[in-house]
Parts: C-alpha cells; structure tokens; sequence
C-alpha cells in the first residue's frame, strides 16, 4: 500500500512539472502568436499601400496622356507654337 501512495505522490509531482513546462510554452507560443499577427498585419498594409502606389502610377499616367494629347491637339493648330527654332 505504500508504495501505491508513494507511486501516486510521483505522478502528482510529475504531472505538476509538466503543467509548469506547458504553462511556460504556452507563453512562448503567445507571444510567436502576437508577432506572427503583427507581422500578418504589417504584409497586409504593404500590400495595400503597394496597391495604392500602383492606382496613383496610373492616375498620373493617364493625366500626363490627357495633357500631350491637349499639346499635340494645340500644336495641330496653331503649327510652330511648341517646334524649336532649328530652321533658322
């Protein structure tokens, strides 16, 4: 009978140290969590802002297409208004 007692305090004491080195994981993978989510965040807004910059690359594209067609248009007709003076 002792040693049955004696054989359940072991278990208990080792049951309880692996709770504690549990715990202590548990920790650690809190806070790998944490810094996996910031960083999940982080890509996140990236990738908007990437998206962002590229909408504006577009924009500006489109605006500077807009003004050479008016350039080429008021060149059309009022001819030598925009040409060098290479003729002279």
């Amino acid at each position: 009978m002792h040693s049955r007692i004696k054989r359940l305090e072991e278990l208990a004491v080792s049951a309880a140290e692996l709770i504690d080195r549990l715990k202590e994981e548990n920790e650690v993978l809190k806070g790998q969590v944490q810094l996996l989510g910031a960083a999940r965040g982080k890509a996140a807004s990236n990738t908007a802002a990437a998206r962002e910059l590229a909408d504006f690359r577009v924009k500006v594209r489109r605006r500077l297409e807009r003004i050479c067609a008016k350039i080429e248009k008021a060149n059309d007709l009022q001819p030598g208004l925009f040409e060098e003076d290479d003729e002279r």
